[in-house]
């Protein structure tokens, strides 16, 4: 039961500097996870077959998982980890407001609430049509705003085709999908606070 953690990826010889400046509050925090961390072992339901493999002269591994790696598993079974992927913690606060979408851009505003200049990381995360087959809450989008205390800027997030597309095993070739696409801009993959709309797709 403790207030915070924090994780160190490959820190390097100058990570003590670092975290001395983190946890005395001289820089404020503005990194987010890269990975799902579960609240227990094998909370996905791994089985030998998928890891680590199964097998006697070679181990060999199914990755019946398809799709459903990381955050989408969490997304696609509406499971809460023990930290999400792309959550962060800030000395500060952000609140995001206007959402607006379309097949081309998405764009919000963020606010820095607290009182400490810092940086928010919004993520934009689009959910394809039910007839494409793919996981809910894809990322295809990240955009880091340094704001002093009370001040608020836009983020824009440029969408392409390839956003919105699945790749065709048939033609191997990325195939445009038609419908209404589910947008959802928040802090972490699973932000209870994040603004949702949609648009449809040419």
């Amino acid at each position: 039961e403790v207030g915070a953690v924090t994780y160190a990826f490959l820190p390097g010889q100058e990570y003590a500097d670092g975290l001395a400046d983190v946890l005395f509050g001289d820089v404020n925090p503005s990194a987010h996870l890269p990975l799902t961390l579960p609240r227990a072992e094998n909370e996905v339901g791994f089985t030998d077959a998928m890891w680590p493999g199964v097998g006697d002269k070679q181990r060999v591994a199914s990755y019946s998982e398809g799709l459903l790696v990381g955050y989408r598993w969490y997304n696609a079974h509406n499971a809460t980890p023990a930290f999400p992927f792309g959550h962060g913690l800030s000395y500060t606060t952000f609140a995001l407001a206007g959402l607006r979408a379309s097949p081309t851009r998405v764009t919000v505003t963020v606010t820095n609430t607290g009182r400490r200049p810092g940086a928010a990381a919004p993520q934009l995360y689009l959910t394809f049509p039910p007839s494409a087959g793919e996981p809910p809450g894809q990322l295809r989008g990240f955009a880091q705003a340094q704001l002093q205390p009370g001040e608020s800027a836009e983020v824009r997030f440029p969408l392409r085709a390839r956003d919105m597309s699945v790749w065709n095993a048939t033609t191997h070739a990325w195939q445009l999908v038609h419908g209404s696409f589910g947008v959802a801009v928040g802090l972490s993959s699973r932000d209870a606070a994040a603004l949702r709309g949609a648009f449809r797709s040419p």
